[in-house]
């Protein structure tokens, strides 16, 4: 059996959770494949060469990214029976608006000959609004591997799970998508970095997936092919580069997920009784669902002992 994860991927969140899927899919030999700006005639895997197939993407402005869903139209039909199919979706919030964030894309993909079984939303770090602490980090990775654990038990029994959707997402969603053609504008005629603390490593260039960054001079310079995942702004070494009006909303460096996962000097949990205000507004309910989905099919946290 083979199984193949697209995701698009820009600071490491959904990469991240989709090496969780290829760990736990034991049955499966699983390929993972970076959705990224294709040149001309490159070619990518074809999901006709796949018994499962995952499509996975973080949530921006409560859509999928645009690449992702050009990606998405690119892949063929799929030829004879239909193919199992799921979706991964990361956000740094736990709120019910983003599930309605793979419609386009499973439209899109339905059509050819894909069958979704599921279409799950993972809560890991933000790298945008604001940074989030190690407590926080740590609970994230615990529920997100014991949620893709449990997404593995529904692909393999194939559990067909219809995701309800509220309706004023329905029309709210399509209208917010007006971030694609922003994130354009903004790449070509926002962003910049700052001369006095660009070091000209290039990182920015070697890390932005939609080749939209090209090194002239010693500088970037950006283009308008930016989808904003801001993978340049997070991982500049000298905090370098300006996004204009979003500067605030930026966050910079790794977390570093696993190592602050594993750390037993974290405490842990961070998402329980104590949250207040928009904390247990954007969080509380979210695991308290997860909770109890996972007790429901008898699977457990893996938290790493103090000892």
């Amino acid at each position: 059996m083979k199984a193949i994860l697209y995701y698009y991927s820009g600071t490491g969140n959904t990469e991240l959770v989709a090496k969780m899927y290829k760990k736990y899919l034991e049955g499966y030999d699983v390929d993972l494949y970076k959705i990224h700006q294709l040149d001309d005639g490159e070619n990518f895997p074809n999901p006709n060469d796949y018994d499962l197939i995952g499509i996975g993407f973080p949530i921006y402005g409560f859509n999928s990214p645009e690449p992702a869903y050009r990606f998405a139209k690119l892949l063929p039909a799929i030829e004879g029976a239909k193919k199992k199919t799921f979706v991964f979706r990361t956000s740094g919030e736990g709120l019910g608006i983003n599930n309605f964030a793979a419609q386009k894309i499973i439209n899109c993909m339905s059509k050819k000959g894909f069958e979704f079984l599921t279409d799950w939303h993972i809560v890991m770090p933000y790298n945008m609004v604001f940074r989030h602490s190690p407590e926080m980090v740590k609970s994230e990775y615990i529920y997100a591997d014991a949620i893709v654990r449990l997404n593995v038990k529904f692909l393999t029994e194939n559990i067909h799970e219809k995701v309800r959707r509220n309706p004023f997402p329905y029309f709210f969603v399509p209208i917010v998508r007006i971030v694609w053609p922003y994130a354009k504008f903004q790449g070509r005629m926002i962003m910049h970095a700052r001369k006095k603390d660009c070091i000209g490593c290039g990182l920015c260039e070697k890390l932005c997936p939609m080749h939209n960054v090209k090194m002239t001079d010693g500088l970037p310079k950006f283009g308008g092919n930016c989808c904003l995942c801001v993978a340049c702004v997070f991982n500049c070494p000298k905090n370098a580069i300006s996004i204009g009006p979003l500067n605030k909303m930026a966050q910079h460096g790794s977390y570093h997920i696993e190592k602050t996962a594993s750390n037993p000097e974290i405490s842990y949990p961070a998402f329980g009784e104590n949250l207040k205000g928009l904390k247990r507004w954007a969080y509380y309910k979210y695991y308290r669902r997860w909770d109890k989905k996972l007790a429901d099919n008898g699977i457990e946290l893996n938290i790493p002992s103090n000892e």
